[in-house]
């Protein structure tokens, strides 16, 4: 399992990622990947586990992958994230 935590921001000129976008990545993957935020876990593959707990400002969140493709689906992940996490 691949565990990274980041903290997740954006400014008044960066919008959130729409959790669709999220979810299309996530289901790209056969591995699992989740976002635990605080002592939530969110499946990124199911909208309604997700829809809260990612559009926040300021959050330090742990994304984990967990299965073959772990690695590939980390790497699309911090690009989606690009300019808006930074490593903990």
């Amino acid at each position: 399992m691949v565990e990274r935590k980041y903290r997740v921001y954006r400014d008044e000129a960066t919008q959130p990622l729409p959790i669709s976008v999220l979810i299309q990545a996530a289901n790209r993957f056969h591995c699992n990947i989740y976002m635990e935020v605080g002592s939530k876990q969110y499946n990124m593959k199911n909208y309604e586990e997700c829809q809260s707990g990612v559009q926040g400002v300021n959050k330090i969140c742990v994304l984990c992958f967990d299965g073959s493709d772990e690695q590939e689906a980390e790497g699309r992940f911090l690009t989606l994230f690009g300019g808006q996490s930074k490593a903990v």
